[in-house]
């Protein structure tokens, strides 16, 4: 069933470009928090099986040296204090490299999903959000939070029942270690974590890789718009169609009008003898070939007879001519060398008929 908006509308139409856009502006993208949750265990269990060995190592060395500082110290609050500042220092330099690449997977894992989206709508503060009612309502009551709720349920259920076959599975290997040395224990132990974090890992891809897709639809579905939506869109974007065909109307109308103050300076008009007219100008010494300066058809063809007549510009009928020239020029261009003979015979023609040579 579709959804509907809060008129009650069904959103049946898949969004625009333009609702995309927007919806990307105001922060709204489509986002799966399983995936960072996927990058950032698998860094985890990277890290754990390169990283972490050479930390327990300067660890111990850490333990030991804050250990050796106490043995010295000399009793004031101030020689406490530089032990206390040194050993957190020695701390935090083998801790602040992984905490980085935590931080930098976890941009990275958004910037996959959404791309660089940069909004600030998302934390401008709007008065309605102050409503506490209103505010538990969406935190506690909504359908997306029992979603949220029922997801985080699965997936805590699934990681638990694969941790607890993953443990079953490497319990056998424990009682054996009974007498062994402590670095053969260790390292047992450590095999176990890893194939315990490889099971987990593959549970957190898969559940990204399906929550990915859910979002993804999800996402759509909330961008749907109803059919009214649409047309509004529409002509916001691309104009009213009425008001842009009344402007093609006035466009066409003054065009019109500029080309019919132009029949007046014509040498000739070809007809067909009623569908079709077109004027023809040609000023020897100034232009190449004669020019067509004005074209009509039905109605604006006979008002183009009309303003020759009225400027006493001669009217031939020539119907293969007139046919060509209307099909073949635009206002504007000059005739084709095909026709050079035959507009020639037709101006020379005129040109006698003003003279009165026969």
């Amino acid at each position: 069933m579709a959804k509907e908006n809060e008129n009650g509308q069904e959103r049946t139409e898949q969004a625009t470009g333009k609702r995309i856009r927007e919806s990307r502006e105001k922060g709204q993208v489509c986002k799966s928090i399983e995936v960072s949750s996927a990058f950032l265990f698998l860094t985890i269990v990277i890290s754990f099986y390169f990283y972490i060995p050479a930390v327990a190592s300067k660890l111990g060395s850490v333990v030991s040296s804050y250990l050796g500082n106490l043995s010295m110290w000399d009793g004031s609050p101030e020689g406490l204090v530089d032990i206390f500042r040194h050993s957190v220092l020695q701390l935090a330099i083998l801790v602040l490299p992984i905490l980085a690449i935590f931080l930098a997977v976890g941009l990275a894992s958004n910037i996959l999903q959404i791309g660089f989206v940069f909004s600030g709508e998302p934390i401008i503060p709007k008065l309605s959000k102050l409503n506490p009612i209103t505010g538990f309502k969406n935190k506690f009551m909504s359908a997306k939070s029992l979603e949220q709720l029922l997801k985080t349920l699965v997936i805590l259920i699934i990681v638990a029942w694969v941790s607890y076959r993953a443990i079953k599975r490497e319990l056998p290997v424990y009682p054996p270690l009974i007498g062994c040395d402590v670095s053969v224990i260790v390292l047992t132990y450590f095999h176990s974590a890893m194939r315990l974090l490889w099971d987990v890992l593959w549970v957190f891809i898969l559940l990204a890789l399906a929550d990915y897709g859910f979002q993804k639809w999800q996402h759509s579905q909330d961008l749907m718009m109803t059919k009214q939506e649409t047309k509004e869109e529409f002509k916001q974007t691309e104009g009213n169609p009425l008001i842009k065909s009344r402007i093609r109307s006035i466009q066409l109308h003054m065009a019109r009008r500029r080309m019919m103050r132009e029949v007046p300076k014509a040498n000739v008009v070809i007809t067909n003898p009623t569908h079709l007219a077109v004027a023809l100008q040609y000023e020897r010494g100034k232009m190449v070939a004669p020019v067509v300066i004005a074209k009509g058809a039905g109605t604006v063809a006979q008002k183009i007879r009309e303003v020759a007549r009225a400027s006493s510009v001669p009217i031939i009928e020539d119907k293969p001519l007139a046919q060509a020239l209307y099909k073949s020029v635009d206002i504007g261009e000059t005739i084709p060398e095909t026709l050079y003979k035959a507009v020639a015979e037709i101006l020379a023609y005129v040109y006698r008929l003003k003279t009165g040579v026969k």
